[in-house]
């Protein structure tokens, strides 16, 4: 008897645990969330950060966006936190993995993450990448090392990977020391779509991507396929050899 009601008991459990697919919906929605705060002097809201020089940046910036939804950086159990920490915000109730650029052990830090503050009890699938929201040599390069993290499908991830983000840290462009946030290829690859290609059209289905975030942000889609072409040129530019 007491053998079947521990089965029952790991069902139960299993069942009203915290999802990997719920985790990855509350990631998108929270930056998607935070980004929709409008900021008085500005009219409009600020995309997230993706990169940081340090982590109290994340507690004081941007002021009046803290000040009305303050962050905690608390600890990631037996890790430094020059390693890695977590960013949480109760106001808009998320939760984030922040890690650093040399930090080889994230993934492993990540299913900690997953364990000890959203309660997740399945494994982190292989084809569910930890992805980093700032190419890692990138940042290290421009001296802001602290990277926040975010669950993607493998695929899409991978994608950006050889696409956008490899095309962007090639051409060693960015001002060093500079906090930076996400931009509008980021912000799509966090909606699921894939890495445009400089000189391509875009397929069908970054399209109903943009679409879906133009009407989020209440853009004219037109300026945001502008936007996006913009950044793939920015991304394919190399500086003259000397």
């Amino acid at each position: 008897m007491r053998k079947s009601g521990f089965r029952v008991n790991e069902r139960l459990q299993l069942r009203c645990s915290v999802k990997i697919q719920d985790v990855i919906k509350h990631e998108r929605d929270a930056l998607l969330g935070e980004s929709l705060v409008i900021i008085p002097f500005l009219g409009s809201g600020l995309l997230p950060f993706a990169a940081v020089t340090e982590p109290g940046v994340l507690v004081r910036s941007p002021m009046f966006l803290r000040s009305m939804h303050p962050v905690t950086l608390e600890p990631l159990p037996g890790r430094d936190r020059g390693a890695a920490f977590v960013q949480v915000c109760p106001s808009l109730k998320y939760k984030f993995l922040w890690v650093h650029a040399d930090n080889d052990k994230y993934r492993d830090d990540y299913k900690t993450f997953l364990r000890v503050f959203h309660k997740v009890i399945e494994d982190l699938p292989r084809q569910i990448a930890v992805d980093h929201l700032y190419n890692r040599d990138r940042a290290k390069a421009l001296g802001t090392p602290f990277i926040r993290t975010v669950l993607a499908q493998e695929s899409i991830n991978s994608s950006h990977g050889a696409g956008y983000e490899k095309s962007r840290s090639r051409n060693g462009l960015g001002a060093f020391g500079r906090d930076h946030k996400m931009d509008t290829i980021t912000l799509m690859k966090l909606c699921g779509m894939r890495s445009p290609k400089k000189g391509q059209p875009l397929s069908a289905e970054m399209r109903a991507h943009i679409h879906q975030v133009a009407e989020i942000y209440g853009m004219k889609v037109t300026d945001l396929e502008k936007e996006i072409n913009d950044l793939m040129e920015v991304a394919a530019f190399r500086p003259p050899a000397r």
